[in-house]
């Protein structure tokens, strides 16, 4: 039997985020807490929702402006370290001292920046498909194409943002849209061809139709200058980083330094991985890091809620 428990937490800037944590009967330890890449809601960690909550709390939730959250308060808010500290938030309205760190895309540099800020609550870090920062500059490894195609979309996104978003809607709640738009995800290697099912990219398709490019873009220019590379060597927490081999947001090659770099890092390689492989490979995702877990004991000692700091719920 599980329960699962929905909370509002109120951000730095008074947006009222939408968080949940799943847990089964003997569920104990440290949970875990997930973080989106942009434009991506929580469904994108069902999957291992499913398979851990039977054994530890699992707590995923929703950036300001995406999936269930209210439209952000302050737009010029968005940063990674705005991000981390929501993520702090969610983490004592449930009152958890510890976790293990999970994230995804862009979600990865907002674990690193929690970790550099509150070292002794990261007991663990998995950073999927994602790099340190400024990922603009190696979309595609190709930096002079990936930041053209970010000024131009950061411009139309922020200065017509419901004409944008009209376009988007009428393209994606098409059915030829749709499955135009699935196509070339796959044919593109975006996505795997075979391994991502098409209800997790109708998933995908679905929110991004109805996600304020105004949001989205504003969040991307604060990720596009962000980097956790000036702290990386100093995130001490054991850290199993995954990488995609057909990742062509976050190069191979990314993961790879990153594994250096962090000095109790180990790399996970999926084969044939795209960005989305989180979706795409999740058995193989859950039996390594299970393992992982199992030789890094992070299970946290409960601690009274009374005593954990203050978070604003609603």
């Amino acid at each position: 039997m599980r329960t699962r428990v929905e909370k509002v937490v109120i951000a730095g800037d008074g947006t009222r985020l939408y968080a949940r944590q799943t847990a089964g009967r003997d569920a104990a330890g440290a949970p875990m807490i997930c973080a989106n890449g942009i434009g991506v809601s929580t469904f994108f960690w069902d999957y291992l929702e499913d398979h851990f909550a039977d054994t530890r709390p699992v707590i995923v939730w929703d950036y300001r402006g995406h999936g269930q959250s209210e439209f952000p308060r302050d737009l010029d808010d968005l940063t990674m370290e705005a991000c981390a500290d929501d993520l702090r938030r969610v983490l004592d309205a449930f009152g958890h001292e510890r976790a293990v760190l999970l994230g995804h895309s862009m979600g990865c540099q907002v674990i690193y920046t929690f970790a550099h800020h509150h070292p002794t609550r990261a007991a663990m870090l998995v950073p999927m498909l994602g790099t340190y920062g400024r990922p603009v500059h190696t979309f595609f490894n190709m930096e002079v194409a990936s930041l053209a195609s970010f000024v131009v979309g950061h411009r139309v996104g922020v200065t017509m943002p419901e004409a944008l978003a009209r376009v988007k809607r009428r393209l994606i709640d098409s059915p030829r849209g749709r499955r135009l738009l699935s196509a070339i995800a796959r044919v593109g290697r975006i996505v795997h061809p075979t391994s991502m099912k098409q209800a997790d990219l109708d998933a995908y398709l679905a929110h991004f139709a109805e996600q304020s490019p105004l949001v989205f873009f504003r969040m991307a220019e604060k990720m596009a200058a962000h980097s956790a590379g000036p702290f990386l060597e100093r995130i001490a927490a054991p850290t199993l980083v995954v990488a995609g081999e057909w990742d062509l947001f976050t190069p191979l090659s990314l993961s790879e330094e990153i594994a250096d770099r962090l000095p109790r890092a180990r790399l996970l390689v999926l084969r044939e991985g795209s960005h989305a492989a989180l979706v795409e490979q999740p058995d193989l995702i859950h039996r390594e890091l299970e393992r992982f877990l199992a030789e890094h004991p992070v299970d946290e000692v409960e601690t009274d809620e009374e005593s954990l700091p203050t978070a604003a719920v609603a």
